[in-house]
């Protein structure tokens, strides 16, 4: 039985719990809760790990908890630990250039500017997949880039997030039952042009 990785990006603490910029962590923890997972501190690593069985793969589900930009730090010597195959690890992120909860699935193309993913890349290389789940752009040219990824979710966004959930996570367990191309030829049809909200 392979064991794999489903790496989801974000910052630790409660202050960027509803972050554009936690959607990865957002995911996995809607996931875990569908699945009936725990997420369990692993100090060693500065992660926190859930364990999931299907079909014929064991998966690590991990949130690196050494903040965004610094992701991958630990990420090598965990999946070697843990007997990973990290060549085909799927990394869980925000996405800028796609509207708010749109999801495009990626393999092969590098970090995409993306400075949680360029860590990763730089750990454990580029051949991982990309699950990107998009939070629209910036309302105002004049807003630095930080500050609009780091901004929490408005109340009606995070509800749409919430109605979202469901589709994004049956489509997380779609790519690791059906395979990469499988999952990119259904998912990556349409690519709205506006912000749904």
């Amino acid at each position: 039985m392979e064991k794999l990785a489903v790496i989801g990006l974000g910052n630790p603490g409660p202050e960027y719990e509803k972050s554009r910029h936690n959607l990865g962590f957002w995911l996995l923890d809607a996931l875990a809760e569908r699945e009936d997972l725990r997420f369990k501190t692993n100090n060693r690593f500065h992660a926190q790990i859930a364990q999931m069985e299907r079909k014929s793969n064991k998966y690590l589900l991990i949130k690196p908890m050494t903040f965004m930009n610094d992701s991958g730090r630990f990420l090598s010597s965990l999946l070697s630990y843990f007997g990973c195959a990290s060549e085909r690890s799927v990394v869980v992120h925000d996405e800028m250039a796609f509207p708010l909860a749109h999801l495009k699935i990626s393999q092969n193309k590098g970090d995409g500017g993306h400075n949680g993913v360029k860590s990763v890349v730089s750990a454990i290389g580029s051949s991982l997949v990309r699950f990107r789940i998009g939070i629209g752009t910036k309302p105002d040219s004049r807003v630095k880039l930080s500050d609009f990824v780091l901004s929490d979710l408005n109340q009606r966004e995070w509800e749409y997030m919430q109605d979202r959930s469901d589709y994004l996570c049956r489509s997380l367990l779609d790519l690791l039952d059906q395979g990469v191309d499988a999952t990119m030829n259904a998912i990556n049809q349409t690519h709205p042009s506006t912000n749904p909200l």
